[in-house]
């Protein structure tokens, strides 16, 4: 009962429960301004030069010659042979001169006094002729990493190899691309003119003709779509040629292998045998191996025969003649707080990890190897089936050609069949240069780099 007298009341007084607002429309897009998109400034001409010829061969040598790379790594190795001449200076002939001032003179009150010191000119000889064997060990080692560092450099110029050919690869299929969509275009602009023809003479509406011209117009889009694609791929390739960016370039396409390519365990064994990483590995261990003996023996005494030449002085005045010494220098340091033995163990540890490296490389490497041969065999297939399509494509685009002219359809199935036509012979392309490829990257798993190699500072024995 309250609650109805509450609800009259509240009507009396002309208050009501306020409804929520209702969703407002979304605001209306801002309207686009009339006319075109600015175009950007055009990209000053460059001067005209002659082209760069170039084979598959020769790119990769070229890269050698110009790319920073390879020459980085070839520092390294100096860098390390360096580092192994410095650690063989103790076992060399040492000679010391030693030149001291005037001496300090005498003061009035006596609190400085002149002792007698050797002659202000000294002259000593000393070479080392035990060490227990430490510092050959530490020679031994530093020429293990040198080749170490010898053997990455063929690593690196084996992936800059592969990378001059891959991107060589890609600068052809771009290429191919252009010619493909410039055949495009002509096949547009043809049935642009056959949709004219047919709409003069009575046998098509008017709107064929404007389904027909708007391919023509992506067709040149794409045209120069794809040179734009080439153009980068043609900066990529000269970046690694190390030449100028603008650097035009003329390529020839790659010969087909005449050989019949090796099975797959030949490939493996090659691999195995002959992969600089792998090999670099091996280095690596012999230079722990070596580590670990220098460790143990780096408390050893060192036994030096010593000549040396000096007088004695007092002040400025020399009191006796050259006074001649020679004998033998030995020093021990017979506790060294277990230095030596925790360098051995560290060198240990670093053995056992360069095992693990080595056993999980191998594997690694036959990985590649498998992975490189089934992706050759698969573009030897997608290759075949491509050209299978094209083949079709070109068929179903003649038979639909041949129906609108005979009115048997509209522009709409000649549109369609020239895409698929012009999309199977992109594929076609693109399959015939990953075939080439697909080789290359079976090369750089097996260590191939064409029969060249870096000429590197190897160390010798």
């Amino acid at each position: 009962m309250k609650k109805w007298l509450m609800m009259w009341a509240l009507a009396a007084q002309g208050l009501a429960i306020p409804t929520p607002p209702a969703i407002g429309s979304p605001p209306p897009l801002p309207s686009l301004p009339a006319g075109s998109l600015p175009a950007p400034p055009a990209v000053p001409a460059q001067d005209s030069q002659a082209a760069q010829a170039l084979s598959y061969e020769t790119a990769p040598l070229l890269a050698l010659a110009n790319n920073p790379k390879v020459a980085s790594s070839l520092a390294t190795v100096r860098e390390a042979l360096a580092k192994t001449e410095v650690t063989a200076a103790p076992a060399r002939p040492q000679a010391l001169l030693g030149l001291q001032g005037p001496p300090i003179p005498v003061s009035e009150t006596g609190s400085f006094r002149s002792d007698y010191v050797l002659s202000p000119i000294r002259l000593e000889f000393r070479q080392l002729i035990y060490d227990g064997g430490r510092i050959m060990a530490a020679i031994d080692q530093g020429k293990s990493m040198a080749r170490q560092q010898a053997l990455q450099a063929q690593v690196d110029w084996q992936e800059l190899y592969f990378q001059v050919r891959r991107s060589y690869l890609a600068t052809l299929t771009r290429q191919g691309d252009i010619a493909v969509a410039q055949q495009q275009v002509q096949l547009t602009k043809q049935q642009l003119r056959q949709a004219q023809v047919r709409y003069q003479v009575g046998m098509a509406p008017r709107g064929d003709v404007f389904s027909a011209e708007l391919p023509v117009s992506q067709a040149e889009l794409m045209v120069q779509r794809k040179q734009a694609a080439y153009f980068k791929s043609q900066q990529e390739l000269n970046q690694l040629l190390g030449l100028a960016m603008t650097t035009p370039l003329q390529l020839d396409p790659p010969k087909l292998p005449v050989d019949q390519l090796p099975d797959l365990d030949k490939c493996l064994s090659e691999a195995l045998s002959q992969r600089p990483a792998l090999i670099a590995l091996d280095y690596q261990l012999q230079a722990s191996l070596k580590a670990i003996e220098a460790g143990e023996l780096d408390n050893s005494p060192y036994i030096s025969v010593l000549l040396g030449a000096a007088g004695v002085s007092q002040g400025t005045q020399i009191l006796t003649g050259p006074q001649y010494r020679g004998g033998f220098e030995v020093n021990w340091q017979f506790a060294d707080g277990g230095k030596a033995a925790h360098l051995a163990e560290a060198a240990r540890a670093v053995r056992d990890r360069n095992l693990a490296l080595i056993q999980e490389k191998r594997r690694l490497v036959e990985l590649e190897v498998r992975d490189a041969y089934r992706d050759l065999q698969v573009a030897v297939e997608t290759h075949t089936s491509e050209q299978l399509r094209v083949k079709q494509a070109k068929d179903s685009l003649r038979i639909a050609q041949a129906q609108y002219k005979a009115g048997m359809t509209n522009t709409y199935a000649v549109r369609q069949a020239q895409n698929d036509y012009y999309e199977t012979q992109l594929a076609e392309v693109q399959a015939y240069y990953d075939y080439f490829l697909s080789l290359a990257r079976l090369d750089l798993a097996c260590g191939r780099s064409g029969g060249t190699k870096v000429d590197t500072p190897w160390p010798e024995d």
